[in-house]
């Protein structure tokens, strides 16, 4: 990894960090403001109900005095001095004043009879001052006439209070935002350091190193799970690798064979032109078909492991396909191919069914002892075919990698009996390309069986099928 993409990580790293810790400051920084308000809110609502209480409780002890002792300086004597207090008559002029000097109504307010308001209460806080006085109004009856009382008090003490706690609170909540936004830092570098680790343990697998696998942390969590999922991409590369390493062998081996022989042909025939030229000529023939085959084999495969379809999905009648093909091989062989099955459709491309018919009885014929059978039928939602022979068939443990490129189960890799070993993989990549399945077992005539199950036409197509799945060749 050079100084660049290094630093490029490093910043991608930085700048997630920190946008979990401003994010977090910012998840702080609200709720503390909200919880501020309603704190100061409430304070206020509670503060105001208990001066509220008080100016009742003195308006009506202000009240009985007059009722009892009627308009005079003295019934004002016990009221408390940090209010205000005045006694109005029915035309609305102040007859008595606590303190002296007031002269004027404290509210505009005139209840009726044994009625009072209260005017000017604050029950929300608000960060300004408060200049407006709480004022209690309560009429009163009396054998001279009627009058109201009215008493006061300044609600600035309260508010001076409530706004004292909630700067305190306010000036805390930077401090308590700083600091969870340090914490939400260090915790993400905690969190993060895993990942940046894998990410330059991956970024250090080179081509030829695939075999290195990133260190899965001992905790069972996300980062563990990323681990494990990317130590499955290193497996899934190394064997993708290894299987193109193992492809590009097996077809060099299979190429030189042919260009040998075909080397040694041309030698021969140009030493003496006119007499070994009819002689070698049909083994010429024989090695250019032989690689055409091989390399049109090699063509297809590398457009299905690019998923190139060679024609549209379509519908097939598969049956139709099985028959064509077992009465092509009927004439001439010491085996016998015979059709006995169902009609069935399938989803499909009818150029691969084909295809795959071809491969899968051309495979029975080379192994068959005396016959070799092809059936169609539709099974659990499946188009399914089967060719069975009754040759020495396939051991258990090599019914996975048959269908394998370049795998023969002959330990000499002869070439005696034909083919190359790719006939069956693509059989099985045939198949897959339209969402289909390839599976090999053993035959009720004694030998193997192949199962191939493909979609119907009316169903959307699938991934995978229900079918068991196994691949090889032989």
């Amino acid at each position: 990894m050079d100084l660049l993409t290094a630093t490029r990580a490093h910043r991608r790293a930085r700048g997630l960090r920190a946008r979990l810790a401003a994010v977090t400051a910012v998840a702080v920084i609200v709720p503390l403001l909200v919880g501020v308000f309603v704190l100061a809110t409430l304070l206020q609502r509670s503060l105001t109900g208990s001066l509220t209480s008080r100016v009742e409780q003195q308006v009506e002890a202000v009240a009985t005095a007059v009722r009892q002792d009627g308009v005079r300086p003295s019934v004002l004597t016990d009221v408390d001095p940090a209010m205000r207090t005045v006694i109005l008559d029915s035309a609305g002029r102040v007859r008595v004043s606590q303190p002296a000097g007031q002269t004027r109504p404290l509210s505009q307010d005139r209840p009726a009879g044994a009625h009072r308001s209260v005017r000017n209460a604050r029950y929300w806080w608000r960060p300004c001052d408060v200049e407006t006085p709480l004022v209690v109004s309560r009429g009163v009856r009396t054998p001279s006439g009627t009058y109201v009382v009215q008493v006061s008090a300044s609600q600035e003490p309260q508010h001076e209070a409530i706004s004292t706690d909630a700067k305190i609170l306010l000036l805390g909540t930077p401090v308590l935002a700083l600091l969870a936004a340090a914490l939400a830092w260090w915790v993400a570098g905690r969190a993060l350091a895993p990942v940046d680790r894998m990410r330059a343990e991956v970024d250090a697998v080179e081509g030829g190193h695939l075999d290195t696998r990133v260190e899965v942390p001992p905790q069972q969590d996300e980062i563990a799970a990323l681990a494990v999922t990317l130590n499955r991409m290193l497996d899934r590369l190394q064997s993708a690798q290894a299987q193109q390493q193992r492809f590009v062998a097996d077809a060099s081996h299979e190429l030189r064979s042919p260009l040998a022989t075909l080397q040694a042909a041309t030698d021969l025939a140009s030493a003496d032109p006119a007499g070994e030229w009819p002689v070698v000529a049909p083994t010429v023939q024989a090695e250019l078909e032989r690689m055409n085959a091989l390399i049109g084999d090699l063509l297809l495969l590398a457009r299905l492991d690019e998923r190139r379809a060679a024609s549209p999905v379509g519908e097939v009648d598969l049956d139709d396909v099985a028959q064509a093909e077992v009465g092509r091989w009927r004439a001439g062989l010491t085996v016998t191919v015979r059709y006995a099955g169902t009609p069935s459709r399938a989803r499909a491309r009818e150029a691969s069914v084909q295809r795959i018919v071809r491969n899968l009885v051309d495979n029975g014929i080379r192994h068959a002892r005396h016959e070799v059978l092809v059936t169609t039928s539709t099974v659990a939602g499946r188009a399914v075919l089967t060719v069975d022979d009754d040759g020495p068939g396939i051991a258990a443990r090599d019914r996975e990698r048959i269908f394998d490129r370049f795998v023969r189960l002959d330990a000499s890799r002869s070439r005696g009996e034909g083919g190359f070993g790719l006939g069956l993989a693509i059989v099985r990549e045939l198949a897959r390309s339209t969402g289909g399945e390839v599976s090999a077992g053993e035959s009720p005539l004694g030998g193997a069986r192949f199962t191939v199950v493909l979609p119907l036409p009316q169903e959307p197509r699938a991934s995978s099928v229900d079918a068991p799945r196994t691949s090889s060749s032989r």
